[in-house]
């Protein structure tokens, strides 16, 4: 595709799929805005990322409130002359039994799943509608459609992620503004890797017994790949999906229904 002078913001860029997804664009030569909390991992993927020679901008920050969501991707378009694509990545987990969720939890884990990732749509969705178009890809889950009592917040948060999306979709569809949602599955993430932990100590099971057994309960029988998760990505972002929106794909080795 032509991506002279695109850039690609991607948020919780510094581990895992957003890491993956900034390193699968930054190969396609898109200028990549890596934004996240941590900033020693950020520090971390922008060096990957200049040694691909494409232009870099890091932003380290919270986007749990709608001021910090607004002035990450106002700074972006600043640095790097525009934005045409969004990757809503940043997300945090939950691992509390349904009796036990408390309102700190559920407040964290909405802040940054929901309002978060809504704030910096909102934002972005304002200079892509200005300028010619864009897309925008959003971070959900097969949480979302499956019965988890251990995973209620996270779940319900995802739920609100795929509403956010087709809403998004119809109204900025006369803008030519793209919005679709990626759901990807089981990963060996940072947070893939704490969840389980959590995940067995509640079933009472070792993590590595626990982890065998979830895998072996996808469809397909394995683990998905955060590459093969970010290429799908990159294809949303593309040409080829220009008639594309309001849709969710699921990249979970059938994990949503079994």
């Amino acid at each position: 595709m032509d991506v002279e002078h695109k850039v690609v913001l991607v948020t919780g860029a510094a581990r895992g799929l957003g890491r993956a997804v900034a390193l699968a664009f930054a190969r396609q030569g898109f200028a990549i805005a890596a934004v996240d909390i941590d900033a020693e991992a950020l520090c971390a993927v922008v060096r990957e990322l200049q040694s691909l020679g494409v232009r870099t901008c890091s932003v380290r920050a919270d986007l749990s409130t709608a001021a910090r969501a607004r002035e990450a991707v106002e700074r972006v378009v600043a640095e790097l002359g525009g934005l045409d694509v969004l990757v809503n990545n940043a997300g945090t987990a939950s691992v509390e039994p349904l009796l036990e969720i408390t309102e700190e939890e559920w407040d964290k884990v909405f802040a940054i799943n929901v309002k978060g990732l809504l704030f910096t749509l909102q934002a972005a969705a304002r200079h892509m509608s200005g300028n010619g178009g864009g897309r925008i890809i959003n971070i959900t889950s097969p949480a979302s459609r499956m019965a988890l009592p251990n995973y209620t917040a996270y779940a319900a948060s995802k739920a609100a992620v795929d509403s956010i999306t087709r809403a998004a979709a119809v109204a900025l569809g006369r803008f030519k503004v793209n919005v679709n949602s990626v759901a990807p599955g089981r990963m060996d993430t940072d947070m893939q890797r704490w969840t389980e932990q959590k995940f067995a100590a509640l079933a009472g099971k070792e993590v590595t017994e626990f982890v065998e057994e979830r895998t072996k309960s996808i469809p397909l029988g394995r683990r998905a790949c955060p590459d093969e998760v970010a290429q799908a990505i990159v294809w949303l972002a593309g040409p080829e999906a220009s008639y594309v929106t309001g849709e969710r794909l699921n990249i979970s080795g059938g994990l949503e229904v079994e």
